[in-house]
């Protein structure tokens, strides 16, 4: 396995008769929120740049308390499973996102993925900062392995937080996880132009196997003749426990709910 590092030093190029600045940390700032608006990033150069609200796997549990808190708050119907479940989901997403992008738009990815800082904002996590460091580029199969690592490290701190803070078991958290990880490779499937929609199975068990997470979420996947997807989850995110909620369509709850309809 060969790996060509790319420096996080700055680089100047000529275009266009101006010089224009090109490293990877920049390039995945503009690309993910041109992709997703709400992933709106900045580089992290020292500890007092961080956001107010900011949470990271460094030192997650003042700040998952903080983010529990404030959607007991906004949903104290909802109980303590959904509160649980919904702060899981928030601080996994952005992380899955770069990770794909950087596999398959940047072809180049972080070392120090794992140190991410996630924006709290009221009941939703949305930006992030990422300090310079270096990258790699590569053959797709070892990014994966590659930012895997990083995710894991991210992963394996942020649950454990959870089981000492929420309670709930990891069977709970890694099944979540695995069903967001196929749910977002299926978006990116669609959103970026250099990720092959047709290959989310095969790629789904990389990614699946590189983090240790299961690889029941294919059960519920559900492929054309014209390559049209439809997957329901493993899992149920518990937004219908919302007064203002209801099932998802991708809800493991929407065949019973179908079921009793018919009879």
């Amino acid at each position: 396995m060969s790996f060509n590092s790319v420096s996080m030093e700055r680089q100047f190029t000529q275009k266009e008769g101006r010089p224009y600045q090109e490293n990877p940390l920049d390039l995945l700032v503009h690309t993910a929120v041109s992709f997703i608006p709400i992933l709106e990033g900045d580089i992290l150069f020292t500890p007092e740049d961080n956001a107010i609200l900011s949470l990271s796997a460094g030192e997650p549990e003042k700040s998952l308390t903080i983010l529990h808190s404030t959607l007991k708050q906004a949903h104290p119907e909802a109980g303590a499973p959904y509160w649980r479940v919904r702060c899981w989901g928030l601080v996994c997403w952005q992380p899955l996102y770069l990770a794909l992008i950087c596999v398959y738009q940047l072809k180049s990815v972080p070392l120090n993925l794992q140190h991410l800082v996630q924006r709290q904002q009221n009941t939703m996590v949305a930006g992030y900062q990422l300090a310079p460091g270096q990258w790699q580029t590569g053959a797709q199969g070892d990014l994966i392995q590659m930012v895997c690592q990083s995710l894991s490290i991210m992963f394996k701190t942020l649950q454990d937080a959870h089981l000492a803070l929420f309670g709930g078991k990891p069977v709970l958290y890694q099944t979540l996880l695995a069903d967001q990880l196929l749910a977002s490779l299926l978006v990116a499937g669609k959103l970026l132009p250099e990720c092959d929609e047709a290959a989310m199975t095969t790629d789904f068990r990389h990614w699946a196997e590189a983090l240790k997470l299961p690889l029941t979420p294919l059960k519920g996947l559900q492929v054309s003749a014209d390559q049209t997807t439809q997957f329901v989850r493993q899992s149920c995110c518990l937004h219908f426990r919302r007064d203002d909620g209801a099932l998802c369509s991708d809800c493991p709850r929407q065949k019973t709910k179908n079921h009793k309809k018919v009879n």
